[in-house]
């Protein structure tokens, strides 16, 4: 873990993102789109298509292999509300912090509107290809949040950004974890689910290792020539790496409480978290491609399905 002086990155222009990046991005509340662009990230304004920065990887001084790239992975702008005045430098003005995430198993935390990298956490055992598969941030106090991360195929971490410290870990092993979710009615809960169908379900009670609460379930999937390619192989990289084209993801809903929305190449399952049971599952719309992702309308009773093939699915609850 080490501080880095400000540094200014005023000339660089960002690449395109690929394959590589494995669609990491996130976007604030006010617009602000920040993805992954190689072993960069770049910072849009969404509402006038503007480029406002481009964020570079530090560079790597330990990398278990000359040609494993630090590729960013994912990002996740922090939480609270912030008023959009990333190009002003007034000391009262809120900060814009980003982490993000890369290839190496790096972890860097980025003070967009000063350009600063404030915080770098490097992998505790660099001779380990732990890329990062996702990021969370976890609110561990009322006013403290707690980064969470998947490294490499199926261990979960858990890093306080003030000390750069790992404060707890737990291994799914032989499981991939794939993504990482926050719960919208407590920010204390989260919910990280595998390509298998391990949900680990946790919550923060503070900031010890003895204050996560897990609670562990599997999801009866369908899809049985998948998981017994699963079954078959010992990957060390990420989900992101073993299996590019086996994307599982989670959301939780924005409208009621305890329910998931679960998307599986094939499957859409919708599980309740309270009553620990799957209420429904559907398979592929017709004509549509392999789900990759699943995302909740936070206004609305509806989901957003994203398909291989470039299709948009909405889902909706019968009345």
């Amino acid at each position: 873990m080490s501080r880095l002086a400000h540094e200014t990155w005023d000339c660089m222009l960002p690449g395109p993102p690929s394959r590589n990046n494995a669609g990491s991005s996130d976007c604030t509340t006010s617009g602000l789109l920040a993805y992954g662009a190689g072993s960069s990230v770049s910072i849009i304004d969404t509402r006038s298509m503007q480029l406002l920065t481009v964020l570079p990887m530090p560079p790597s001084t330990s990398s278990p292999s000359p040609s494993l790239a630090p590729f960013v992975t994912s990002v996740r702008w922090t939480p609270q509300p912030l008023r959009r005045d990333i190009l002003t430098h007034e000391p009262s003005n809120s900060h814009l912090i980003l982490a993000v995430g890369d290839r190496q198993g790096r972890i860097s935390l980025y003070d967009v509107r000063l350009k600063l990298l404030i915080l770098k956490m490097d992998p505790t055992d660099p001779s380990k290809l732990l890329g990062i598969q996702d990021l969370c941030w976890i609110q561990s106090k009322p006013d403290s949040w707690i980064l969470a991360s998947i490294n490499g195929p199926s261990l979960l971490s858990l890093y306080n950004t003030s000390t750069g410290r790992c404060i707890w870990k737990y291994d799914a092993s032989p499981e991939f974890f794939s993504c990482i979710r926050r719960d919208p009615f407590d920010a204390r809960h989260f919910c990280v689910l595998g390509l298998k169908g391990f949900l680990l379900s946790a919550k923060l009670l503070g900031e010890n290792e003895d204050d996560v609460v897990i609670k562990e379930r599997q999801i009866p999937i369908n899809d049985s020539n998948e998981l017994q390619r699963l079954e078959t192989v010992n990957f060390s990289a990420p989900a992101l790496g073993a299996f590019p084209n086996y994307l599982v993801k989670l959301c939780f809903s924005s409208q009621w409480k305890h329910i998931l929305f679960l998307s599986f190449p094939k499957e859409l399952v919708v599980f309740d978290l309270q009553y620990e049971t799957s209420l429904s599952s559907f398979g592929l719309p017709r004509g549509c491609g392999k789900f990759i992702d699943v995302v909740p309308d936070p206004d609305n009773e509806l989901i957003y399905c994203a398909h291989a093939d470039g299709k948009l699915s909405i889902w909706r609850r019968k009345e």
